[in-house]
């Protein structure tokens, strides 16, 4: 039976091959001129317009000061706008502008396009098994903490 350590190097190895995989260690995401973190924020907001910047922060764990400056960066590029909140003024909520939701669209139309491809070459039964170990991997490792 396997012990720790060898456990350990197995997940290490999986997140080396899926790093790769989907292209982490690129410098943009999807040839776009943004990061995946940058893209990933920028998704947050897509999906949840009017999101609190301490709530990107709790969801991707990032240091507030590092999602300031992007938020910083985003306003100067046109993709992103500010709203004080009427509960608080010093929140504010965040928006993408209409620059900003056509950027997001094409890029999650991209990301589709490439997981399609992944996919294409696996039969339904390899299909299902792939997204069943994703969602196993998920639950294990969330096990006992929020997701």
């Amino acid at each position: 039976m396997p012990g720790l350590n060898q456990h350990i190097d197995a997940v290490r190895h999986f997140n080396r091959f899926y790093t790769r995989e989907v292209g982490l260690l690129r410098k943009t995401f999807l040839d776009t001129p943004w990061t995946l973190g940058e893209m990933r924020v920028l998704y947050e907001i897509h999906t949840a317009p009017g999101i609190l910047a301490k709530e990107i922060c709790a969801k991707l764990g990032l240091d507030p000061a590092y999602l300031s400056r992007m938020i910083s960066s985003f306003i100067k590029q046109g993709l992103l706008r500010r709203e004080p909140s009427t509960d608080d003024a010093r929140q504010l909520h965040l928006f993408l502008t209409d620059i900003g939701e056509a950027r997001v669209e094409v890029t999650s139309k991209r990301q589709y396009e490439q997981t399609r491809q992944s996919l294409s070459h696996l039969s339904d039964e390899e299909q299902d098994t792939l997204t069943t170990a994703m969602r196993t991997i998920e639950q294990l490792l969330t096990k006992g903490r929020e997701a």
